[in-house]
């Protein structure tokens, strides 16, 4: 009965990824989005035993899915999922990096209104809150409240520069957080 009353929770879609949602298990994941690029397991440095302290390195479980080349919305970059010990969707990063500041801003702008016609069309959409993030305050942090559910899905869409990068290429991106929190 739990199992059955568990496959009946309701997960919550991913922004830019139609087929993705929270919660999912990496064998469903796997089967939707295909063959990672890298696949990492977290692992830590703690002395278990303190009194033996042979190996300080364990794995925790946490798995790391690491994609190249994607394309969303036409847009081209690289991505990250994050999977819990439980091997369930956490969190998702992807980055989009553009060649020059100005087409920085107009991604950005882009991705702006792109991210919120997504949000405010999910089926559990109840409200949204929105808060500047970045370095400059350059960036939005989306806050959206969900149907019967105790956690938000945060989305946080801003622009990163990295100044000590010789490839135009990747001095510039875009990067797109998106994950829950609790209320």
């Amino acid at each position: 009965m739990l199992l059955s009353a568990c496959q009946n929770f309701k997960k919550t879609q991913l922004v830019l990824f139609e087929s993705l949602s929270f919660g999912m298990p990496v064998k469903s994941f796997e089967e939707v989005f295909g063959e990672a690029s890298q696949v990492v397991e977290e692992e830590e440095m703690a002395y278990r035993d303190t009194w033996r302290a042979e190996d300080p390195y364990f794995k925790t479980g946490r798995l790391f899915y690491h994609y190249e080349q994607i394309t969303l919305k036409g847009y081209t970059g690289r991505a990250r999922f994050t999977f819990s010990k439980s091997h369930r969707l956490e969190e998702v990063t992807a980055h989009f990096p553009v060649t020059s500041k100005a087409e920085q801003q107009a991604l950005l702008f882009n991705l702006f209104q792109t991210v919120k016609k997504e949000l405010e069309a999910l089926p559990d959409y109840q409200s949204m809150a929105t808060d500047t993030v970045g370095l400059y305050d350059d960036g939005y942090r989306y806050k959206v409240k969900l149907k019967e559910k105790r956690k938000e899905l945060w989305v946080d869409v801003y622009p990163t520069e990295d100044r000590y990068v010789e490839s135009q290429v990747d001095k510039y991106t875009i990067r797109v957080d998106q994950f829950l929190m609790y209320q």
